[in-house]
């Protein structure tokens, strides 16, 4: 006859224990680990649409526009880029935007989209920008034919903070992408010039 052997109510017990000590401790960590990463996205993916701005403008030899939007048509009137952008060829310069997507890259003589990127899906991230000569809030860039970005005439330059935050609007994490007179773009993590705001 055989003996069968299994966990006692104690040994069940305590690996339960165990494994609950590993979850509380755990989640926090993965929470943490994620928010870090949508950090890093963001961040990265501001960067590849400033870069597709400028190739464009040059390659088309066109104004080519950079905005906030949160419907993924036309540029809105807030401030937070977490809502979502677009890049589109802005062809009377008006920076409105339009909803028709590019066709043939050749003959391009009106507004369309080059590039729509959605809401960024995390409440505790903040995307916002600021000029560099007037501190005022970035709501579009256009890059000129000659890869220069302008606000509304004369050339300009700004940083973008992108700052995560915690529960308590802490923030726990924060990348700066920097866009020069010249257009070129880089990320820091300089802290001296982001601008994370109170809350996301």
């Amino acid at each position: 006859m055989k003996k069968h052997s299994g966990f006692s109510l104690i040994e069940l017990m305590i690996t339960l224990f165990i494994v609950g000590i590993l979850i509380t401790i755990g989640i926090p960590s993965i929470r943490h680990f994620m928010q870090s990463n949508q950090l890093v996205a963001s961040s990265n993916e501001l960067v590849s649409a400033l870069h597709v701005a400028r190739s464009e403008a040059i390659k088309l030899n066109r104004k080519i526009t950079i905005c906030i939007s949160s419907d993924g048509t036309s540029c809105g009137a807030s401030n937070k880029w977490q809502s979502g952008w677009i890049v589109f060829v802005d062809a009377n310069d008006d920076r409105a935007g339009t909803g028709v997507v590019c066709g043939d890259k050749a003959s391009i003589d009106t507004d369309c989209l080059l590039r729509v990127h959605a809401r960024v899906d995390d409440a505790k991230l903040s995307i916002t920008g600021k000029y560099d000569d007037t501190s005022n809030d970035i709501k579009w860039f256009t890059f000129t034919s000659r890869g220069l970005p302008k606000d509304t005439g004369a050339s300009s330059s700004g940083v973008f903070s992108v700052c995560s935050y915690d529960d308590s609007d802490n923030v726990i994490g924060s990348r700066a992408v920097v866009l020069s007179l010249s257009g070129r773009v880089r990320v820091s993590d300089n802290v001296a010039i982001i601008k994370c705001p109170a809350t996301p």
